[in-house]
């Protein structure tokens, strides 16, 4: 029998639906009214692609709000112009899950505070920052302060985060769409590169990436931060499987296809950080009592005659790779060369201004081609950028910045090792599945910058919020063990 509150909140809800269709309808109409009809087809998809983010947004809710998140975030390729800014698919889908937020904890259904931690604060300060540089020190504020909201728009997900997920329950869900939107990514990636090779197609596909060597980006911003995203979700499906007895069919098969998508982004970066990433999971599972040879070899086993399987294609190329670096001569390897000119342009502007840096994304408007040496690679009509990212940071926001940033990851490190030591069985896999991809990208991310970037907030969230609901509720660490 429904009690007068449920029936109320149901016709609620009904009515709130048929305020944002109607909403919707009437947003169409106006765009068919005012467009040109060129554009009337881009206008139709973009209103039909926002109905459906949101309704997903709004349904089982907060599962649909975070697959709205991850889903988006693993597309930042995705883009377009809205009043003069460069919008990508994340920004749009990040505002309709803050409105979905808004309207259901204006209906006492949701708090939106959380219980802040210590390093929270400094990232709230890193992101003021970015504000205060951009208004005060920039050579043009109103282009870097549009840019500093955008970066602050994508790092919403850290927060959205924290406020949809306030559970061990919630916390394991939300890996999981984290770990198959990967594998989905990966997946996808495999079939643009096997496409390329086979029909000479070039969809998913950077044909000059590598010189002559094409890349794989998928649905990512580009080719090494696709290798980034699978192979951090690689890392965290070895974790699950060395330390969770469940499910270990899924997350065996889940490891073979984000690895193979790794390995075909021949990116160098990620052929680094993927073996010690995964020597750091080893070691917290050899620690924990979960290192099992008789578990370790059948998936290796499996992973290694995946990858002779598409070796024929990838076997000359991983060598190729790295044939083109020589010390001695830095400038034989493009990309390298490419990369380390402009990042000595970016030094140049520090030591202009260190405290403060100069804005958000301000090497956008320090870049000249002739501002390189004699020889640079790099293409000329390609916006600069700077591939480091505390160099990044700190062009950006100063030493100031750059210290509130390496302040906020050092009190959440703390908070995650503490929650590690005292954590045992699937709490303990789910933490050091997060760790253990935190450092993959640590190590990558000074090859390619990504902190600007959606996925990489909704995956330090997801760690920010184990690490506060664990040494909140010591007494559950092992709930869903037993479970």
């Amino acid at each position: 029998m429904e009690t007068n509150v449920e029936m109320s909140s149901r016709v609620q809800t009904r009515w709130l639906n048929t305020f944002l269709v109607s909403g919707e309808v009437l947003l169409l109409g106006w765009l068919l009214a005012t467009e040109d009809l060129s554009r009337v087809g881009l206008s139709l998809l973009g209103v039909i692609g926002a109905i459906t983010l949101l309704t997903v947004a709004s349904s089982r809710f907060p599962l649909g709000a975070l697959w709205v998140m991850v889903v988006s975030a693993a597309m930042p390729r995705f883009a377009g112009t809205l009043l003069g800014l460069h919008v990508r698919a994340e920004h749009v889908a990040i505002g309709l899950v803050a409105l979905v937020v808004a309207v259901i904890a204006g209906r006492n259904r949701l708090r939106l505070s959380f219980e802040p931690r210590t390093f929270d604060y400094f990232l709230i300060a890193y992101i003021a920052l970015n504000c205060v540089a951009s208004a005060v020190t920039s050579p043009e504020p109103r282009m870097t302060l549009r840019w500093a909201a955008l970066s602050a728009f994508a790092m919403g997900p850290y927060f959205l985060v924290r406020i949809l997920v306030r559970s061990e329950e919630m916390l394991f869900k939300a890996l999981d769409i984290m770990l198959w939107v990967g594998a989905a990514e990966a997946a996808y990636g495999v079939i643009c590169f096997l496409s390329n090779h086979i029909l000479s197609t070039t969809f998913g596909i950077e044909v000059e990436q590598y010189g002559f060597i094409p890349g794989v980006y998928g649905t990512q911003y580009e080719t090494n931060l696709f290798g980034s995203y699978t192979a951090c979700c690689a890392i965290m499906f070895l974790a699950l499987f060395l330390m969770n007895d469940s499910r270990r069919g899924q997350y065996n098969w889940g490891f073979a296809i984000t690895s193979l998508g790794a390995v075909i982004s021949l990116s160098r970066s990620v052929f680094v950080a993927l073996p010690i990433a995964g020597l750091l999971v080893l070691w917290i599972a050899q620690k924990k009592g979960r290192l099992r040879l008789r578990g370790v070899v059948p998936l290796f086993v499996g992973l290694s005659v995946l990858l002779l399987a598409v070796s024929p294609l990838v076997v000359d190329l991983i060598p190729e790779r790295f044939r083109t670096i020589y010390l001695s001569d830095i400038s034989s390897d493009n990309t390298t060369w490419e990369r380390l000119a402009q990042m000595a342009v970016a030094v140049e502007d520090v030591q202009a201004h260190p405290l403060l840096g100069t804005g958000t994304a301000s090497f956008h408007l320090f870049y000249d081609p002739d501002d390189f040496p004699e020889g640079f690679a790099g293409d000329a009509d390609k916006p600069g950028w700077i591939s480091n990212t505390p160099l990044r940071i700190l062009h950006d926001t100063g030493v100031i910045g750059l210290v509130c940033f390496l302040l906020f990851l050092a009190f959440l490190l703390v908070a995650v090792r503490a929650s590690v030591r005292r954590a045992s069985g699937q709490t303990a896999g789910l933490l050091t599945a997060l760790l253990a991809g935190s450092a993959l990208y640590a190590i990558t991310f000074q090859a390619t910058e990504a902190t600007m970037l959606a996925f990489t907030w909704i995956h330090v969230g997801l760690l920010a919020a184990a690490a506060s609901i664990l040494q909140e509720e010591p007494s559950d660490l092992d709930a869903c063990a037993s479970a």
